[in-house]
């Protein structure tokens, strides 16, 4: 009634490569448009994961933005009470 686990990958997990989807004929058909398998003219030379790079910014930078966006939110609010 119970058959023993078998051993290895399933799925092919060990074969799968991002370069094969972003080559495959089908791929807007079942995967969509991933941005792990990038295709077209676009994409070439690019960094399309720009936004989750680490910034390189120091800490008074990200300080004097953080004083600079209190500022405005407060002078919106000044404007939007008067």
């Amino acid at each position: 009634m119970f058959e023993p686990i078998r051993g290895g990958t399933r799925g092919g997990q060990a074969e799968f490569k991002w370069s094969d989807v972003s080559a495959d004929k089908d791929r807007e058909h079942y995967l969509g448009h991933s941005i792990n398998a990038p295709t077209g003219r676009w994409q070439k030379n690019k960094d399309v994961h720009w936004y989750n790079r680490e910034a390189e910014d120091t800490e008074d930078e990200k300080n004097a933005e953080i004083k600079r966006i209190k500022q405005l939110e407060a002078d919106a609010l000044a404007i939007a009470l008067f």
